[in-house]
């Protein structure tokens, strides 16, 4: 069970919200992603019957978006690279980095959640430990502006420890009621 430190949790996330700035009012119409196809790529692989409905959709967005989700609850600024984002954190803190996955470490230490999304279509949320409350209402108030109507809200938690084990499910209520215990 994972015992979080947390002022080194507050220090990352400071850190975080200094280096990427926050959400803007309105949802971008670009991406910088540079993995733009994700969502598609990532529906396509692990549910296929989800991707054939997103094909027949007339208003699907092709791009992926990618931010930040902080332990407050807030969302960063549009992200191009989770992996380069979280070096220039974990860089400054030598002691930080015990993988060669900077995001993974990101994530365990700080808290933080990657988000990507594509509009009505698909939210797709990674993390490594229980997100906060703040963090699920947020992404429960931003999961019903992305999709007025019906979307796939796809989630993946992925232990640290484990390399290449995670387990993964659909909806947030799922992940929040997930049994946290499992993970080391």
């Amino acid at each position: 069970m994972l015992h979080m430190n947390y002022d080194l949790c507050d220090l990352l996330n400071r850190k975080m919200e200094n280096l990427f700035s926050y959400f803007p009012n309105t949802l971008p119409n670009k991406s910088f992603l540079k993995q733009a196809d994700f969502i598609d790529k990532y529906v396509e692989q692990n549910y296929p019957e989800k991707y054939l409905e997103f094909l027949d959709k007339e208003d699907k967005d092709q791009q992926s978006y990618g931010f930040w989700v902080y332990r407050n609850g807030m969302f960063s600024d549009q992200i191009n690279d989770f992996e380069s984002s979280a070096r220039k954190i974990t860089r400054e803190l030598a002691n930080l980095s015990y993988s060669n996955n900077p995001a993974l470490d990101i994530m365990y230490f700080s808290g933080v959640m990657k988000m990507i999304y594509a509009n009505n279509k698909c939210l797709y949320i990674e993390t490594c430990v229980k997100p906060s409350l703040d963090q699920l209402m947020a992404l429960k108030d931003f999961e019903k502006k992305l999709f007025p109507e019906k979307g796939l809200t796809i989630w993946r938690i992925v232990e640290r420890k484990g390399r290449n084990n995670y387990y993964q499910g659909e909806g947030l209520e799922k992940l929040f009621g997930f049994n946290w215990s499992r993970i080391k």
